[in-house]
């Protein structure tokens, strides 16, 4: 199922992704031309072949490729397109059973307009965040095995079998930069050295 349903999401980003890439003209002529089939076909068949799930389709595109209030005005537009269709077709009373219905009908394309497009946001959001994550990772260089490094000098051997400073091998395989001090154990130490040597060279007193 977390399979299944990886796949489904995967398949919702490229739709999201491709349509994206599409022009907004080519997508709205396109649900307009999808609009006019759809009508024509009602017009012919009447209402005994329902078309109601076919206008989700231009529903689907305006609202996934342009705005929310695009996409609502297309489902308020494929509703109202259904109520007049309903309205010609013969044998047709406007009672409340029928006002219900075509009430619903409008109610089922609007409220799939706003899901479509919360859904939009949330592609939208994720592909930015894959596309940030994505960035960042191919800026981080991490080290990882085994270094060949010298048990006397410290230094490392790199892939072209030199031997760098580690500091410099670190800089050039890693996102870490180095500031020089000292630590406190090396302070005394390098000072009493210091003293050491200049009572030897007579520069200060026993």
């Amino acid at each position: 199922m977390d399979d299944l349903h990886t796949e489904d999401h995967a398949m919702i980003i490229r739709i999201v992704d491709s349509l994206g890439k599409t022009s907004e003209l080519k997508i709205l002529l396109f649900a307009l031309v999808i609009l006019i089939a759809i009508g024509v076909l009602q017009d012919v068949t009447g209402t005994r072949i329902t078309m109601a799930p076919f206008y989700l389709i231009p529903i689907t595109l305006v609202t996934l490729r342009s705005s929310r209030t695009a996409g609502l005005l297309t489902s308020i537009v494929c509703g109202v397109m259904w109520i007049s269709m309903d309205v010609r077709s013969p044998g047709y009373f406007f009672l409340w059973l029928d006002a219900w219905n075509n009430l619903l009908r409008v109610g089922v394309f609007v409220s799939s307009s706003l899901l479509l497009s919360r859904l939009k946001g949330d592609m939208i959001r994720e592909m930015k965040l894959n596309a940030e994550l994505q960035a960042a990772l191919a800026e981080v260089h991490q080290l990882s095995g085994l270094l060949p490094i010298c048990a006397w000098c410290k230094r490392i051997r790199d892939d072209e079998g030199n031997w760098q400073q580690i500091e410099s091998y670190i800089t050039v395989h890693s996102e870490a930069d180095f500031t020089h001090g000292i630590c406190p154990d090396c302070a005394r130490k390098h000072q009493r050295q210091t003293l050491r040597n200049l009572s030897d060279t007579g520069k200060i007193g026993a």
